[in-house]
């Protein structure tokens, strides 16, 4: 799975022809038109064709699926996170990243995983991780700063930190 990544998570519906509306940071949404997807929440998953994908903002968009084709369907899929082959996402330099190749990326602090990036907030003063905990599946923010992050691992898909009191309630 390692060879996926997230790139958003199903918020509602969108009119009644089985349209998704999906926050993501994603902004390459044209690369996925045509592709396969992973649909993913707690230990369901479906795989589904984009048929169509229009952004509405920086945060959403509005996806249609070949196999979906009513209000019904859609509503299902109501917070399922979408991932995505790692190949279709865009070549960069070497020592740059984007955003969006956070998501999906496991957080450990120490030896133990605390969960899994499924966002990242931007803001004037910086970026701020938004993590799932594994756990207790409640949100960790983590500001994008040398404090707290201590070290970013593309390769093993890591992410280590280390968090103040406070930050996990």
């Amino acid at each position: 799975m390692e060879n996926l990544v997230n790139i958003g998570t199903i918020t509602g519906t969108h009119h009644l022809t089985g349209n998704v509306k999906i926050n993501s940071i994603f902004q390459e949404t044209d690369l996925i038109i045509g592709e396969k997807v992973l649909l993913e929440k707690e230990d369901k998953k479906k795989i589904l064709t984009v048929k169509k994908i229009k952004r509405l903002n920086e945060k959403k968009v509005i996806a249609e699926f070949e196999e979906i084709d009513n209000i019904d369907s859609a509503k299902e899929l109501n917070g399922f996170q979408i991932k995505i082959r790692r190949d279709l996402l865009p070549e960069k330099n070497e020592n740059e990243f984007y955003l969006k190749d956070l998501l999906g990326v496991e957080v450990f602090e120490g030896n133990g995983k605390i969960g899994d990036v499924i966002d990242v907030m931007e803001t004037a003063a910086h970026n701020i991780l938004i993590i799932e905990d594994t756990v207790n599946k409640k949100e960790i923010m983590v500001p994008l700063v040398d404090e707290f992050v201590k070290n970013i691992d593309f390769a093993n898909n890591k992410i280590e930190v280390e968090l103040i009191e406070g930050m996990r309630e």
